[in-house]
Protein backbone atom coordinates (compact mmCIF):
# COMPACT_ATOMS: atom_id res chain seq x y z
CA UNK A 1 0.00 0.00 0.00
CA UNK A 2 2.91 2.34 0.52
CA UNK A 3 4.67 2.09 -2.30
CA UNK A 4 3.07 4.26 -4.90
CA UNK A 5 3.60 7.39 -2.05
CA UNK A 6 7.63 6.58 -1.55
CA UNK A 7 8.13 9.15 -3.97
CA UNK A 8 6.09 12.21 -1.95
CA UNK A 9 7.89 11.70 1.01
CA UNK A 10 11.92 12.20 -0.64
CA UNK A 11 13.47 14.58 1.20
CA UNK A 12 14.30 18.21 0.25
CA UNK A 13 17.58 19.72 2.53
CA UNK A 14 17.93 23.10 2.75
CA UNK A 15 21.46 23.88 2.30
CA UNK A 16 23.72 26.63 3.79
CA UNK A 17 25.54 29.29 1.59
CA UNK A 18 27.25 32.58 1.10
CA UNK A 19 26.19 34.97 -0.77
CA UNK A 20 28.21 36.37 -3.51
CA UNK A 21 26.82 39.06 -6.09
CA UNK A 22 23.06 40.43 -5.59
CA UNK A 23 20.98 41.75 -8.59
CA UNK A 24 18.54 44.60 -8.66
CA UNK A 25 16.61 43.78 -11.58
CA UNK A 26 17.14 46.92 -13.86
CA UNK A 27 21.10 45.42 -14.75
CA UNK A 28 20.02 43.18 -17.96
CA UNK A 29 22.28 40.14 -16.66
CA UNK A 30 19.69 39.16 -13.32
CA UNK A 31 16.18 39.54 -12.05
CA UNK A 32 15.07 41.81 -9.25
CA UNK A 33 16.33 39.63 -5.84
CA UNK A 34 18.02 37.31 -7.96
CA UNK A 35 21.35 36.12 -5.99
CA UNK A 36 24.48 34.31 -6.82
CA UNK A 37 25.68 32.53 -3.85
CA UNK A 38 28.31 29.86 -2.94
CA UNK A 39 27.41 26.61 -0.90
CA UNK A 40 29.57 26.51 2.12
CA UNK A 41 30.97 23.30 3.19
CA UNK A 42 31.32 21.86 6.68
CA UNK A 43 34.19 23.80 7.54
CA UNK A 44 32.39 27.02 6.21
CA UNK A 45 34.86 27.29 3.48
CA UNK A 46 33.39 28.61 0.27
CA UNK A 47 32.98 26.15 -3.04
CA UNK A 48 34.67 27.52 -6.39
CA UNK A 49 30.94 26.35 -7.52
CA UNK A 50 28.20 29.74 -8.04
CA UNK A 51 24.83 28.98 -7.96
CA UNK A 52 22.37 31.16 -8.98
CA UNK A 53 18.96 31.60 -6.82
CA UNK A 54 15.54 33.25 -6.24
CA UNK A 55 13.11 33.97 -3.20
CA UNK A 56 11.50 30.95 -2.37
CA UNK A 57 8.68 32.69 -1.29
CA UNK A 58 6.95 34.55 -4.39
CA UNK A 59 5.54 37.94 -2.99
CA UNK A 60 7.96 37.93 0.21
CA UNK A 61 11.71 39.05 -0.73
CA UNK A 62 13.90 40.26 2.54
CA UNK A 63 16.70 42.93 2.01
CA UNK A 64 20.03 41.14 1.34
CA UNK A 65 23.51 41.91 0.68
CA UNK A 66 27.06 40.21 -0.32
CA UNK A 67 28.34 37.68 2.60
CA UNK A 68 24.89 37.46 3.95
CA UNK A 69 23.98 33.81 4.89
CA UNK A 70 20.62 32.35 3.41
CA UNK A 71 19.81 29.16 3.02
CA UNK A 72 18.91 27.47 -0.29
CA UNK A 73 17.28 24.50 -1.73
CA UNK A 74 17.23 22.69 -5.07
CA UNK A 75 13.73 22.20 -6.21
CA UNK A 76 13.12 19.96 -10.18
CA UNK A 77 16.87 21.78 -10.78
CA UNK A 78 16.13 25.05 -10.05
CA UNK A 79 17.28 26.81 -6.77
CA UNK A 80 15.41 28.68 -4.90
CA UNK A 81 16.60 30.92 -0.95
CA UNK A 82 15.55 32.58 2.02
CA UNK A 83 17.50 34.79 4.11
CA UNK A 84 19.21 36.53 4.73
CA UNK A 85 19.36 34.36 8.61
CA UNK A 86 19.09 36.64 11.10
CA UNK A 87 22.61 36.20 12.39
CA UNK A 88 22.93 39.39 14.74
CA UNK A 89 19.14 39.62 15.21
CA UNK A 90 19.61 43.53 14.49
CA UNK A 91 17.60 45.01 11.15
CA UNK A 92 20.67 46.21 9.66
CA UNK A 93 23.25 43.80 10.78
CA UNK A 94 22.52 40.38 9.30
CA UNK A 95 26.09 40.00 8.64
CA UNK A 96 27.50 36.04 8.88
CA UNK A 97 28.80 35.20 12.26
CA UNK A 98 31.07 32.57 10.58
CA UNK A 99 32.80 34.92 8.40
CA UNK A 100 36.71 35.01 8.28
CA UNK A 101 39.01 36.59 5.13
CA UNK A 102 41.13 33.77 5.41
CA UNK A 103 38.34 30.92 4.76
CA UNK A 104 36.46 32.63 2.00
CA UNK A 105 39.15 33.59 0.44
CA UNK A 106 38.89 37.49 -0.19
CA UNK A 107 39.69 40.43 1.91
CA UNK A 108 36.62 42.79 2.68
CA UNK A 109 37.03 46.45 3.33
CA UNK A 110 33.99 46.93 5.08
CA UNK A 111 32.63 49.51 7.85
CA UNK A 112 32.81 47.41 11.29
CA UNK A 113 30.40 48.25 14.10
CA UNK A 114 31.37 48.24 18.10
CA UNK A 115 34.09 45.68 18.55
CA UNK A 116 34.06 44.06 15.32
CA UNK A 117 37.60 43.96 12.82
CA UNK A 118 37.29 44.37 9.11
CA UNK A 119 38.79 40.41 9.13
CA UNK A 120 35.10 39.11 11.10
CA UNK A 121 32.91 41.50 9.24
CA UNK A 122 32.21 40.88 5.83
CA UNK A 123 30.03 43.62 4.54
CA UNK A 124 31.61 46.54 1.75
CA UNK A 125 32.88 50.27 2.66
CA UNK A 126 29.93 51.68 1.21
CA UNK A 127 27.19 49.43 3.24
CA UNK A 128 25.10 51.68 5.57
CA UNK A 129 25.67 50.46 9.07
CA UNK A 130 22.97 52.74 11.07
CA UNK A 131 22.75 51.75 14.31
CA UNK A 132 19.80 50.36 14.29
CA UNK A 133 17.65 48.24 16.80
CA UNK A 134 14.84 45.87 16.24
CA UNK A 135 11.37 47.25 16.86
CA UNK A 136 10.36 46.09 20.16
CA UNK A 137 7.22 46.08 22.38
CA UNK A 138 7.42 48.14 25.15
CA UNK A 139 5.21 47.29 28.47
CA UNK A 140 1.87 49.52 28.76
CA UNK A 141 0.62 49.78 31.70
CA UNK A 142 -2.44 51.85 30.84
CA UNK A 143 -3.51 49.78 27.95
CA UNK A 144 -2.09 45.87 29.11
CA UNK A 145 -4.76 44.65 31.57
CA UNK A 146 -2.58 41.56 32.99
CA UNK A 147 -0.30 43.81 35.36
CA UNK A 148 3.22 43.40 36.18
CA UNK A 149 2.80 39.72 38.21
CA UNK A 150 2.74 35.88 37.13
CA UNK A 151 0.06 36.41 35.21
CA UNK A 152 1.71 38.89 33.02
CA UNK A 153 4.73 36.54 32.45
CA UNK A 154 3.29 33.60 31.28
CA UNK A 155 0.78 35.59 29.25
CA UNK A 156 2.65 38.04 27.34
CA UNK A 157 3.61 37.57 23.96
CA UNK A 158 4.84 39.65 20.78
CA UNK A 159 3.95 41.30 18.05
CA UNK A 160 4.31 40.43 13.87
CA UNK A 161 6.96 42.47 12.57
CA UNK A 162 8.25 43.27 9.02
CA UNK A 163 11.66 45.48 9.18
CA UNK A 164 13.65 47.32 6.68
CA UNK A 165 17.44 47.13 7.30
CA UNK A 166 17.50 51.04 7.73
CA UNK A 167 14.73 51.97 10.27
CA UNK A 168 11.80 51.29 8.68
CA UNK A 169 8.86 48.89 9.70
CA UNK A 170 5.40 47.82 10.07
CA UNK A 171 4.03 45.95 13.14
CA UNK A 172 0.60 43.47 13.46
CA UNK A 173 0.28 43.77 16.86
CA UNK A 174 -2.28 44.19 19.93
CA UNK A 175 -2.33 45.61 23.46
CA UNK A 176 -4.69 44.98 26.43
CA UNK A 177 -7.38 42.17 27.03
CA UNK A 178 -10.95 42.05 27.90
CA UNK A 179 -12.53 38.32 28.21
CA UNK A 180 -11.14 37.06 25.34
CA UNK A 181 -11.09 39.92 23.02
CA UNK A 182 -7.65 41.66 22.29
CA UNK A 183 -7.26 44.79 20.37
CA UNK A 184 -5.09 44.72 17.39
CA UNK A 185 -3.31 47.59 16.23
CA UNK A 186 -0.87 48.12 13.16
CA UNK A 187 1.70 50.88 13.23
CA UNK A 188 3.85 51.77 9.43
CA UNK A 189 6.90 53.77 10.52
CA UNK A 190 9.61 55.30 8.47
CA UNK A 191 13.12 56.09 10.04
CA UNK A 192 12.47 54.48 13.53
CA UNK A 193 16.31 54.38 14.54
CA UNK A 194 16.37 53.29 18.36
CA UNK A 195 13.28 50.69 17.70
CA UNK A 196 10.98 52.86 20.08
CA UNK A 197 8.33 53.49 17.43
CA UNK A 198 7.59 57.16 18.37
CA UNK A 199 5.40 59.97 16.61
CA UNK A 200 7.49 62.71 16.77
CA UNK A 201 10.52 60.94 14.46
CA UNK A 202 10.30 60.16 10.53
CA UNK A 203 6.46 59.29 9.43
CA UNK A 204 4.05 57.14 11.24
CA UNK A 205 0.95 55.82 10.08
CA UNK A 206 -0.82 53.96 13.20
CA UNK A 207 -4.12 51.81 13.40
CA UNK A 208 -5.67 51.87 17.07
CA UNK A 209 -8.00 49.99 18.66
CA UNK A 210 -7.93 51.08 22.34
CA UNK A 211 -6.45 53.95 24.24
CA UNK A 212 -6.09 57.53 23.14
CA UNK A 213 -2.93 58.39 21.06
CA UNK A 214 -0.66 59.50 23.92
CA UNK A 215 -1.45 56.07 25.78
CA UNK A 216 -0.42 53.86 22.29
CA UNK A 217 2.84 56.18 22.39
CA UNK A 218 3.35 56.77 26.08
CA UNK A 219 3.69 60.45 25.31
CA UNK A 220 1.09 62.69 27.70
CA UNK A 221 2.54 65.58 25.93
CA UNK A 222 1.83 64.79 22.47
CA UNK A 223 0.02 67.81 20.67
CA UNK A 224 -1.46 68.61 17.41
CA UNK A 225 1.09 71.19 15.21
CA UNK A 226 -1.47 73.94 15.81
CA UNK A 227 -2.24 73.63 19.22
CA UNK A 228 1.64 73.23 20.09
CA UNK A 229 2.20 77.07 20.09
CA UNK A 230 -0.64 77.80 22.48
CA UNK A 231 -3.38 74.82 23.55
CA UNK A 232 -5.54 78.11 24.68
CA UNK A 233 -5.12 80.05 21.92
CA UNK A 234 -8.38 81.00 20.07
CA UNK A 235 -7.03 79.15 16.57
CA UNK A 236 -6.64 76.13 18.34
CA UNK A 237 -8.06 72.92 16.88
CA UNK A 238 -11.95 72.67 16.92
CA UNK A 239 -12.33 75.78 18.28
CA UNK A 240 -15.69 77.65 17.21
CA UNK A 241 -17.54 73.83 17.83
CA UNK A 242 -20.34 73.81 19.93
CA UNK A 243 -20.45 72.15 23.76
CA UNK A 244 -17.65 69.87 24.13
CA UNK A 245 -16.18 69.97 20.43
CA UNK A 246 -14.46 73.32 20.87
CA UNK A 247 -11.06 71.50 21.05
CA UNK A 248 -9.17 67.99 19.66
CA UNK A 249 -10.24 65.31 21.87
CA UNK A 250 -6.92 63.79 22.61
CA UNK A 251 -8.43 61.48 25.81
CA UNK A 252 -10.16 59.47 22.95
CA UNK A 253 -10.17 55.98 24.20
CA UNK A 254 -12.14 52.79 25.20
CA UNK A 255 -14.01 54.11 28.05
CA UNK A 256 -15.21 51.11 29.66
CA UNK A 257 -11.63 48.87 29.10
CA UNK A 258 -12.24 46.42 31.88
CA UNK A 259 -16.25 46.24 30.92
CA UNK A 260 -16.03 42.88 28.94
CA UNK A 261 -19.38 43.61 27.31
CA UNK A 262 -17.57 46.77 25.36
CA UNK A 263 -18.36 45.44 21.97
CA UNK A 264 -22.77 45.86 22.76
CA UNK A 265 -22.13 49.73 22.65
CA UNK A 266 -22.20 50.62 18.98
CA UNK A 267 -20.97 54.57 19.75
CA UNK A 268 -18.09 52.77 22.10
CA UNK A 269 -15.16 55.14 21.34
CA UNK A 270 -12.04 52.72 20.12
CA UNK A 271 -10.83 52.93 16.50
CA UNK A 272 -9.10 55.72 15.15
CA UNK A 273 -6.01 56.61 12.38
CA UNK A 274 -3.28 58.54 13.04
CA UNK A 275 -0.84 59.62 10.48
CA UNK A 276 2.11 62.05 10.93
CA UNK A 277 5.10 63.21 9.09
CA UNK A 278 7.13 66.38 7.93
CA UNK A 279 5.09 66.79 5.13
CA UNK A 280 2.10 65.51 3.80
CA UNK A 281 0.31 65.40 0.26
CA UNK A 282 -2.75 64.05 -1.18
CA UNK A 283 -3.46 64.11 -5.26
CA UNK A 284 -6.17 62.66 -7.20
CA UNK A 285 -4.60 62.45 -10.49
CA UNK A 286 -7.27 60.92 -12.69
CA UNK A 287 -8.60 63.96 -15.12
CA UNK A 288 -12.53 62.21 -15.04
CA UNK A 289 -12.76 60.19 -12.11
CA UNK A 290 -9.71 61.41 -9.85
CA UNK A 291 -11.61 62.94 -6.78
CA UNK A 292 -10.39 63.31 -3.41
CA UNK A 293 -13.71 62.62 -0.87
CA UNK A 294 -13.40 63.39 2.85
CA UNK A 295 -16.66 62.30 4.85
CA UNK A 296 -17.86 62.04 8.84
CA UNK A 297 -20.13 61.31 10.17
CA UNK A 298 -19.63 64.07 13.28
CA UNK A 299 -17.57 67.03 12.45
CA UNK A 300 -14.45 68.34 9.97
CA UNK A 301 -12.03 70.36 11.06
CA UNK A 302 -8.95 72.16 9.88
CA UNK A 303 -6.23 73.81 11.57
CA UNK A 304 -2.62 75.79 10.19
CA UNK A 305 -0.21 77.21 12.34
CA UNK A 306 0.11 79.71 9.08
CA UNK A 307 -2.39 80.06 6.51
CA UNK A 308 -5.37 78.21 4.95
CA UNK A 309 -6.12 78.21 1.11
CA UNK A 310 -8.54 77.12 -1.07
CA UNK A 311 -7.63 77.11 -5.04
CA UNK A 312 -9.98 75.98 -7.86
CA UNK A 313 -10.18 76.69 -11.23
CA UNK A 314 -13.64 75.79 -11.10
CA UNK A 315 -16.34 77.58 -8.82
CA UNK A 316 -16.49 76.73 -5.03
CA UNK A 317 -19.67 75.66 -2.99
CA UNK A 318 -20.34 75.49 0.31
CA UNK A 319 -23.57 74.45 1.22
CA UNK A 320 -24.62 74.50 4.55
CA UNK A 321 -27.48 76.04 7.26
CA UNK A 322 -25.80 78.44 8.74
CA UNK A 323 -22.23 80.10 7.25
CA UNK A 324 -19.70 81.96 10.27
CA UNK A 325 -17.60 83.60 9.66
CA UNK A 326 -15.56 83.80 13.14
CA UNK A 327 -16.11 82.09 16.21
CA UNK A 328 -18.16 85.56 17.86
CA UNK A 329 -20.35 85.47 14.48
CA UNK A 330 -22.24 82.58 15.82
CA UNK A 331 -23.89 84.85 18.10
CA UNK A 332 -25.44 85.80 15.62
CA UNK A 333 -25.56 89.93 15.50
CA UNK A 334 -23.96 91.15 12.59
CA UNK A 335 -25.85 88.78 9.38
CA UNK A 336 -24.63 89.05 6.24
CA UNK A 337 -25.85 91.28 3.50
CA UNK A 338 -27.62 89.88 0.32
CA UNK A 339 -26.51 91.85 -2.21
CA UNK A 340 -29.93 91.83 -4.48
CA UNK A 341 -32.31 92.43 -1.23
CA UNK A 342 -30.02 95.85 -0.44
CA UNK A 343 -29.95 97.28 -4.27
CA UNK A 344 -33.87 96.60 -4.02
CA UNK A 345 -33.79 99.05 -0.91
CA UNK A 346 -31.16 101.44 -2.10
CA UNK A 347 -33.28 101.62 -5.45
CA UNK A 348 -36.75 102.53 -3.62
CA UNK A 349 -34.74 104.94 -1.47
CA UNK A 350 -33.02 106.61 -4.78
CA UNK A 351 -36.39 106.99 -6.32
CA UNK A 352 -37.80 108.49 -2.84
CA UNK A 353 -35.12 111.24 -2.85
CA UNK A 354 -35.80 111.55 -6.66
CA UNK A 355 -39.40 112.07 -6.52
CA UNK A 356 -38.86 114.53 -3.65
CA UNK A 357 -40.01 118.14 -3.71
CA UNK A 358 -39.95 120.81 -1.10
CA UNK A 359 -43.27 122.97 -0.96
CA UNK A 360 -42.36 126.65 -1.03
CA UNK A 361 -45.40 128.99 -0.43
CA UNK A 362 -47.57 125.87 -1.43
CA UNK A 363 -45.95 125.10 -4.16
CA UNK A 364 -43.74 121.68 -4.64
CA UNK A 365 -40.44 122.68 -5.66
CA UNK A 366 -37.30 119.84 -6.49
CA UNK A 367 -34.78 119.24 -4.13
CA UNK A 368 -31.57 120.69 -4.96
CA UNK A 369 -27.89 119.79 -4.58
CA UNK A 370 -24.89 121.89 -3.00
CA UNK A 371 -24.63 123.25 -6.32
CA UNK A 372 -28.14 124.40 -6.74
CA UNK A 373 -28.80 121.49 -9.32
CA UNK A 374 -32.40 119.62 -9.25
CA UNK A 375 -31.55 116.26 -7.47
CA UNK A 376 -33.41 114.26 -10.72
CA UNK A 377 -31.51 116.06 -13.54
CA UNK A 378 -28.19 114.71 -14.62
CA UNK A 379 -25.57 117.16 -14.58
CA UNK A 380 -22.45 117.89 -16.20
CA UNK A 381 -20.83 121.36 -15.00
CA UNK A 382 -17.36 122.03 -15.02
CA UNK A 383 -17.27 122.99 -11.19
CA UNK A 384 -19.01 119.47 -9.99
CA UNK A 385 -16.76 116.93 -9.01
CA UNK A 386 -16.44 114.02 -11.70
CA UNK A 387 -16.98 111.63 -8.74
CA UNK A 388 -20.48 113.15 -7.70
CA UNK A 389 -23.90 111.77 -9.31
CA UNK A 390 -27.13 113.50 -9.93
CA UNK A 391 -29.73 111.34 -8.15
CA UNK A 392 -30.83 110.37 -11.70
CA UNK A 393 -27.45 108.84 -12.10
CA UNK A 394 -27.72 106.54 -8.96
CA UNK A 395 -31.60 105.43 -9.70
CA UNK A 396 -30.19 104.37 -12.92
CA UNK A 397 -27.41 102.02 -11.61
CA UNK A 398 -29.71 100.47 -9.24
CA UNK A 399 -32.13 100.02 -11.28
CA UNK A 400 -30.15 97.51 -13.62
CA UNK A 401 -32.58 95.37 -15.66
CA UNK A 402 -32.61 91.59 -15.09
CA UNK A 403 -33.57 88.48 -16.60
CA UNK A 404 -32.79 84.60 -15.76
CA UNK A 405 -30.91 82.13 -18.81
CA UNK A 406 -32.12 78.78 -18.79
CA UNK A 407 -30.15 77.46 -16.16
CA UNK A 408 -32.39 80.06 -13.87
CA UNK A 409 -29.26 82.31 -13.54
CA UNK A 410 -30.10 85.87 -12.90
CA UNK A 411 -28.25 87.74 -15.77
CA UNK A 412 -27.45 91.52 -15.23
CA UNK A 413 -27.78 93.43 -19.30
CA UNK A 414 -25.09 95.99 -17.70
CA UNK A 415 -23.06 93.51 -15.76
CA UNK A 416 -25.41 95.21 -12.79
CA UNK A 417 -24.33 97.72 -10.06
CA UNK A 418 -20.59 98.00 -8.80
CA UNK A 419 -20.95 97.01 -5.51
CA UNK A 420 -22.71 93.88 -6.46
CA UNK A 421 -19.57 90.82 -7.19
CA UNK A 422 -19.57 89.58 -10.33
CA UNK A 423 -17.81 86.30 -8.64
CA UNK A 424 -19.13 85.60 -5.37
CA UNK A 425 -22.89 85.01 -4.21
CA UNK A 426 -24.98 83.96 -1.35
CA UNK A 427 -28.16 81.92 -0.86
CA UNK A 428 -31.94 83.88 -0.61
CA UNK A 429 -32.96 83.78 2.85
CA UNK A 430 -35.03 80.68 4.11
CA UNK A 431 -34.40 81.13 8.14
CA UNK A 432 -37.65 78.86 8.77
CA UNK A 433 -34.95 76.39 7.33
CA UNK A 434 -32.06 77.11 9.62
CA UNK A 435 -31.48 75.23 12.15
CA UNK A 436 -28.32 76.33 13.57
Amino acid sequence: MGRPFEDLTKKTEFNLGSVFKVYYGDEGDGSSQQIDLKPLRNNYTRTSTTLSAVPLIRGLSDSITKNDLVLYIVIEKKIFYIGPLNTNNLPFDSSSHIYDKEIMGEEVWGNVPGNMTKESHPYGVKYPLENVNKVYKSQNPKLENLGYSTQFESSKYTDTTLEGRHGNSIRLGSYGVVGDYAFPNIKIHNELLDGIESIDSGSCISMLSVGSIRDNFQNDDFLLSIDKQNPQSSFRLNNGNDGDDNSFYYDYSVKNFSDATFEQNANQESHQILITSDRITFDARNPQFGDFTVSSNHNINFGARQNFTLNNAGYSVINSNNIYLGKEAKKKSEPMVLGEELRKILSDMAKVLKNAHALVQGVPIPLVDKAGAPLNVAVNLPYVDNNERSITDIVTELEARTESNQDNETIYDNDGPNFLSHHHYIEKNARSENEG
